[in-house]
């Protein structure tokens, strides 16, 4: 009789920087609890992703909005370096749209 094995290790084609991203009106709202996260990697994450979404201005003037200002002004304090370089990258695309 078959057993079923768990490997310890991911497939070979995921990369463990990238976040799966709620969809619509809760992908900002979920990024802002994810990035007040006590958890390095889920914060990592969610930069991550945010970086992808800012681009956008109308995501820009969302995530104003919902008050990511105060998030990432706290993560320029981070003790990791990648926290605060990613950022330093989301408030600098932020502030290149008009809105920002």
């Amino acid at each position: 009789m078959a057993q079923p094995r768990i490997s310890a290790c991911p497939p070979p084609d995921t990369d463990p920087t990238k976040a799966a991203l709620a969809f619509g009106r809760r992908a900002l709202p979920k990024l802002n609890e994810e990035l007040q996260s006590p958890q390095l990697l889920t914060q990592q994450r969610a930069l991550m992703a945010l970086c992808d979404l800012v681009h956008d201005p109308e995501k820009v003037y969302q995530a104003i909005a919902l008050g990511f200002l105060d998030s990432l002004k706290n993560l320029l304090e981070h003790q990791d370096q990648i926290v605060r370089q990613k950022a330093t990258e989301v408030l600098s695309i932020m502030t290149s749209h008009a809105i920002g």
